[in-house]
């Protein structure tokens, strides 16, 4: 068997590397970031790329940009500040009111999750929400508040480079083909207006439908947290600024961007805001493997001619036009993360539709961004992204991400097409 691959040109050999690589992606008995590892050691070992290929991640910018804000976000939660935040909107006089409680909710976990882990910002979360419910006396629903904000994670966390995982792996897979890399904000142009379409699509129709729909009972606990008072330290001082520091260092250029990541885990390490041993326990590294090795699968693409093969063919399918090959990689997208993982799903498509671009003389960064976004915007299940797989604890049954998820997904992803070409160069 292993003969008869060897002798296939190294393109088909790719293929079939990247069709085993998705329905292990599908199937998900292997962690993503051990499926990653996999896929890129079998473009090395069956000849369709060098071996550099494999490791050459480690010395990425963006693997150290996330692993970093990982590190100073970590310092952010164990110092108490984001819980502090929460904890005042809980004393807060929005909690009177379901709607305006849940907008709230909603724009604070999607700018945290722009800039945060989103899935430790809905670990926060859940818990408030919970104890906000369990004192409320019924006027505040626990099932009525978790999946809008599990919404806004998701999406609010697309709105920068750092928010979740899709957004840096597709900047690898472009740095791997020798573009530029992304800006920090440029996914803001896609996701930020995503993110008001969301606010205000709950706020005017999916809170009424939620109402409606969400017949289950209530599954807020008693028993979580009741807002108790949060002591601001020093250190949460110190993590605080260390925060804002590297959104200004973002912003201005003082430094590049991997090394303002590293001094921000450097100063609060170094301060003990967090203790190494922990700290590096709840680092998410199937997230840091992940985005390494994928690297290695984009250069397994891309050495062995596979990607342009694909890319031929996609052309060959359904044509050369900038806008139907826009939207095809939006609708795709968005239609397999519903079915897998949004990460795995990401992995998948940018280096196919970054190839297609550079074939044509499109812009790549036009279907980088579009993909990153896609795949962040597709919530109809609770699949695709974690933050909506988390929120499963309160109770939600699969029809009701549908009738939650889907029409804003179908609305994201229909926007996606129309608004991208208009703010990004075609070509």
């Amino acid at each position: 068997m292993l003969d008869w691959v060897l002798q296939l040109d190294k393109s088909w050999v790719a293929i079939i590397i990247i069709i085993v690589t998705l329905i292990a992606f599908i199937i998900d008995r292997i962690t993503i970031a051990v499926t990653a590892l996999l896929s890129a050691l079998a473009f090395y070992l069956l000849g369709t790329t060098g071996p550099e290929s494999v490791y050459a991640g480690f010395a990425s910018t963006v693997v150290m940009l996330v692993f970093g804000m990982m590190i100073v976000g970590d310092a952010l939660f164990q110092t108490g500040l984001v819980l502090y935040i929460g904890n005042k909107i809980v004393k807060s006089r929005f909690v009177q009111n379901e709607l305006s409680l849940i907008i709230l909710l909603m724009l604070v976990t999607g700018s945290l999750s722009a800039f945060l882990s989103n899935t430790a910002t809905m670990a926060t979360f859940i818990p408030l929400v919970g104890a906000i419910a369990a004192k409320s006396g019924g006027r505040i629903r626990n099932k009525n508040l978790l999946m809008p904000i599990a919404l806004a994670a998701s999406i609010g966390g697309t709105m920068t480079l750092v928010g979740s995982t899709p957004q840096p792996l597709v900047n690898n897979v472009l740095e791997s083909y020798d573009f530029a890399p992304i800006g920090l904000f440029d996914f803001a142009l896609l996701a930020g207006p995503c993110f008001i379409l969301l606010i205000l699509y709950v706020a005017f129709i999916g809170y009424r439908v939620q109402n409606k729909t969400f017949d289950f009972s209530d599954e807020a606990s008693s028993d979580v947290p009741q807002g108790e008072e949060i002591a601001i330290s020093g250190k949460t001082w110190i993590a605080g600024l260390t925060m804002l520091f590297c959104i200004v260092s973002f912003v201005s250029g003082l430094f590049p961007i991997g090394i303002t990541a590293i001094i921000g885990a450097a100063i609060v390490l170094a301060t003990r805001c967090v203790d190494f041993k922990p700290c590096m326990q709840r680092i998410d590294w199937n997230t840091i493997l992940l985005l390494v090795f994928a690297q290695g699968i984009a250069a397994g693409m891309n050495d062995s001619g596979a990607g342009r093969m694909l890319a031929d063919g996609a052309v060959a399918l359904i044509g050369d036009n900038f806008w139907i090959l826009y939207a095809a990689s939006i609708l795709l997208t968005v239609l397999l993360t519903n079915l897998m993982s949004n990460t795995a799903t990401a992995a998948m498509m940018a280096p196919i539709f970054i190839q297609i671009a550079a074939t044509l003389g499109y812009d790549p960064y036009a279907f980088a961004l579009a993909i990153a976004v896609a795949s962040n915007v597709a919530t109809a299940t609770p699949i695709g992204a974690v933050a909506m797989s988390q929120v499963l604890v309160g109770g939600y049954r699969f029809k009701d991400y549908l009738v939650s998820g889907l029409p804003i997904t179908i609305i994201m992803a229909i926007f996606l097409c129309l608004w991208g070409p208009v703010v990004l160069s075609t070509g």
